[in-house]
């Protein structure tokens, strides 16, 4: 009796790995539900992803920024080449807001889309959009540089899996053909 309910155990515990192989992978659900139009275009979500950021000194909506990432995204900034060697320090969607949040609490910053190269293959797009960055709205410019942004489109929706960004610099100017 023993060894019939054993063996059924066994087939039942062996058989679940192939079944579940069949089912659907869980749909990637926000921290935050986003405004449908920031998420309904690749440009929705890149136009949203410099307002969100962008503003005078103060607070930011990071419940909307957050909605514009898959659970789990990344994002990096690298810094300054030193001795050769580039660095880059990631972290997630919520370090950049406690990192940043400080800071936009107290200064002013403006981001914007000048220039964009775009890949796409099936649900994955990669763009690299020039960006400039203004103390004051419509003042000058005060840096420049490069935001790398992985974007993965599920049918639905666009999600930002990553996003590295580099500045420009002597050895590295922007680009002038975007």
């Amino acid at each position: 009796m023993i060894r019939p309910l054993a063996a059924a155990l066994v087939l039942a515990f062996a058989a679940t790995p192939a079944l579940s192989q069949d089912a659907p992978p869980p749909a990637a659900t926000p921290a935050h539900v986003p405004n449908p139009a920031d998420v309904e275009t690749l440009d929705g979500i890149m136009a949203a992803l410099y307002d969100v950021i962008s503003g005078p000194a103060g607070p930011r909506d990071w419940d909307r920024f957050r909605g514009l990432f898959l659970p789990g995204a990344i994002m990096g900034g690298s810094g300054p080449v030193r001795d050769g060697v580039a660095r880059l320090r990631l972290g997630t969607t919520d370090d950049y807001a406690r990192n940043s949040g400080a800071y936009f609490m107290e200064n002013p910053f403006f981001e914007r889309e000048v220039g964009r190269k775009v890949q796409q293959w099936g649900p994955l797009t990669q763009v690299l959009s020039a960006y400039e960055t203004l103390e004051v709205e419509g003042g000058p410019v005060v840096q420049s540089g490069v935001n790398s942004v992985t974007l993965f489109n599920d049918g639905k929706r666009w999600w930002i899996s990553s996003i590295t960004w580099a500045g420009s610099a002597e050895d590295r100017p922007m680009p002038t053909d975007w």
